[in-house]
């Protein structure tokens, strides 16, 4: 039979309908450029884990000969670490990141992860591991985790890159708790059919919902913005699961309360504030869209880890709706921290006067970011800040297609609204893909040729986003004047 690794085993512990799925290939691979970037920046974080270890020996080979390898190892008194050991009990397989012997000849169990946060998630992880691993050598003494250090950056010792973190007790705890459940993992995993289902809030962005719990229906209780766990608990418990099926005697919110009405009557929301609130917009208005990196390990100097890098812009200017009379755009120069560049450029763009309209908040979470870099700039960029008007804002609280499903993201939104707008034949049509691609460009991994070619695929993508703020706030425009003339 097929081998029960970790992922296998702690999905059938959270969703064994999942789990028996993913055991048969049957669950959708990721396969975007933004996924592999992820892979790639994690074994790189582990590579550099490796090399504080100037001892340690690195198993390879597949199953059978990772798992000889890994006991011949273990057994050499003279072998101090071993990277990437593999272990094997009942059906169930196991690979640690490191395995470090310590001076008492015991051994320590070490996992490597790219967080700078402890999570619940971790310690699963290395007691899963450890569990299979006793099997092997009952002699595990200590479980440490290898985090990321937020002082790190770029330019110290790779040795204060990591903070470590001794977590035995929790995960020596939770391997006695997981070694109960391994033969109900395998009987679930081997079982002729799935587990009957059951819907469970966190079916919402399961890659299966539409093949499992929300198969055939079109609006799901999900579609309920902000559904609460005990709302949700109640009507679970009682089988609903569609939207007109909700009781009147549901406590729901107001918005919650709007996307039931549109659902059951087929109709479409229009609040009587939309106007008013469109009316707030004072032009010429500037139509702003950010794109940013985030990498794991440091791109520039005084950077920390998971830091968030401001890349380029996108702004569209028109004097009244849908009346474009500019467009303006940069994107950074990938070999180096352009913020302060960008500031410059967006004090002079955007002016003195005039609404600033985003798509939530992010834009001027970004700003605000850039005032202690930049602290000559910082009445100008507060100015800016204050003149942001958040288009998602003023979407979700006055106008609502059942379409929607309970989304607000452009995304989402803009098929229904804009039909004709997408981002389909866009070479980068995705905020993570956008991110991955000029990670790339900075690390030095892609030609020239293509850092061109993709550089014309950010800005392209970039504006599109503003220019479909454009056209979504004519659209709301047309709406509210003629609601305001039946």
């Amino acid at each position: 039979m097929k081998s029960i690794n970790k992922t296998l085993f702690i999905k059938t512990l959270e969703c064994p309908v999942y789990a028996w799925h993913l055991y048969r290939g049957l669950v959708p691979k990721d396969s975007s450029l933004s996924d592999d970037f992820l892979v790639m920046e994690a074994k790189n974080i582990h590579n550099m884990a490796k090399m504080l270890f100037k001892d340690g020996v690195q198993v390879c080979g597949k199953l059978e000969e990772a798992l000889q390898q890994t006991k011949d190892l273990i057994n050499d008194k003279n072998t101090k670490t071993i990277f990437e050991p593999v272990f094997k009990y009942d059906d169930f397989i196991a690979k640690a990141d490191i395995l470090s012997r310590t001076e008492t000849g015991s051994w320590e169990i070490i996992e490597v992860k790219s967080g700078n946060k402890w999570k619940h998630k971790y310690i699963s992880d290395i007691a899963y591991v450890s569990l299979i691993a006793t099997k092997t050598i009952p002699s595990i003494s200590k479980a440490t985790l290898y985090l990321l250090s937020k002082d790190f950056r770029l330019g110290k010792a790779i040795d204060e890159l990591f903070t470590k973190v001794d977590c035995s007790f929790d995960v020596f705890t939770l391997a006695e708790e997981y070694s109960d459940k391994t033969g109900h993992s395998k009987e679930i995993l081997l079982a002729e059919n799935p587990e009957e289902k059951k819907l469970k809030i966190s079916c919402k962005n399961c890659a299966l919902f539409k093949e499992c719990t929300g198969k055939d229906i079109e609006y799901h209780i999900f579609d309920l913005p902000r559904l609460s766990q005990l709302i949700f608990e109640k009507l679970a418990e009682n089988k609903i699961y569609e939207v007109k099926d909700v009781p009147e005697d549901t406590e729901l919110t107001q918005m919650q309360k709007v996307v039931k009405d549109c659902v059951v009557n087929d109709k479409i929301f229009v609040s009587p504030n939309l106007k008013s609130e469109l009316a707030k917009i004072i032009f010429p208005a500037y139509y702003l869209d950010f794109e940013s990196v985030m990498t794991i390990y440091p791109l520039y100097n005084n950077i920390a880890p998971h830091s968030q890098i401001l890349t380029q812009y996108s702004i569209h200017k028109c004097d009244k709706a849908d009346n474009i009379t500019d467009h303006f755009e940069y994107i950074a120069d990938h070999t180096q921290d352009c913020r302060k560049i960008i500031a410059k450029k967006l004090i002079e763009v955007l002016g003195t006067a005039g609404s600033i309209i985003t798509y939530s908040s992010f834009e001027k979470q970004i700003i605000e970011k850039l005032i202690p870099i930049c602290p000559e700039f910082t009445e100008q960029l507060k100015a800016i800040t204050d003149r942001i008007v958040d288009f998602e804002e003023i979407l979700r609280l006055n106008y609502y297609d059942k379409r929607f499903h309970g989304r607000t993201s452009i995304k989402k939104v803009l098929p229904v609204m804009i039909p004709q707008m997408n981002y389909n034949e866009l070479e980068i049509g995705e905020g993570g893909v956008a991110l991955s691609a000029f990670a790339y460009m900075a690390m030095g991994l892609y030609s020239e040729e293509k850092i061109k070619e993709t550089k014309q695929n950010l800005l392209k993508y970039c504006e599109q986003d503003t220019l479909a703020l454009v056209k979504m706030h004519k659209f709301l425009y047309d709406v509210a004047n003629k609601t305001d003339n039946l």
